[in-house]
């Protein structure tokens, strides 16, 4: 699920949220981090009507560019697909529209989200899981995708993608694309996470994958990293 919108931190404010989750299913977030996020989704989600924007972009168009980027990782035709942190499911509608002829499985944080995914995309399964707590079996799917999902700045960005990209990686054969915000790109707002793109090439290098790809020219404020497994 993306995160370009309003402020986590301001969102904190909503007292009629409950903690939902758990510290230590998020390494790297502190507990104002952890309210921040799921605030900040609930408001997404009841306070715009566009799905793009129902889950923190600001445009379809710049979802659709980034999907594109993602999809080019490998061949989709008959691959086994998660997409982690899936949102509304917008991602099984693009692959969908381009006959891509995928196994689509999304996964989400948020029980209201998966609900609302599975109204627009009745023929797609979605479920309501946190893969570092309920991590799926080794080599499950082909591809995991993950795109928008580390885009809120918390304590420590990289321990949390560190914890996640593993879980992804463990549970695919293939590969695992995810994106970032480009940090040369100039972002002001201080509450988004952001890398520059060597740091990036070199931090997924540190994951174990046997080779990277780094995309850069698709969209200026992103980066696009391929994780390819031995």
């Amino acid at each position: 699920m993306a995160a370009m919108g309003k402020s986590t931190r301001s969102s904190t404010r909503n007292k009629h949220l409950r903690p939902y989750f758990h510290l230590k299913d998020f390494p790297g977030f502190s507990a104002r981090d952890l309210l921040g996020l799921e605030s900040y989704y609930h408001s997404q989600l009841e306070g715009h009507e566009a799905p793009e924007k129902r889950v923190g972009w600001n445009t379809a168009h710049s979802q659709r560019v980034r999907f594109e980027a993602l999809a080019s990782v490998g061949p989709m035709r008959g691959a086994r697909i998660l997409d982690i942190g899936c949102g509304l499911g917008s991602f099984w509608g693009y692959l969908r529209d381009k006959g891509a002829g995928v196994d689509y499985t999304g996964v989400d944080l948020f029980p209201n989200v998966i609900r609302e995914a599975r109204r627009l995309y009745p023929d797609a399964k979605f479920e309501a899981r946190r893969i570092l707590s309920r991590p799926y079996r080794a080599g499950s799917f082909d591809y995991c995708f993950l795109s928008g999902v580390f885009n809120v700045k918390v304590k420590d960005n990289w321990r949390y993608m560190r914890a996640v990209l593993a879980a992804a990686l463990k549970a695919s054969r293939k590969a695992v694309a995810f994106n970032v915000l480009n940090a040369e790109a100039g972002i002001q707002e201080k509450d988004r996470f952001a890398a520059r793109p060597k740091e990036l090439a070199a931090f997924g290098k540190s994951l174990g994958a046997s080779r990277v790809h780094l995309m850069d020219h698709y969209h200026y404020l992103d980066l696009t990293l391929f994780l390819y497994k031995p």
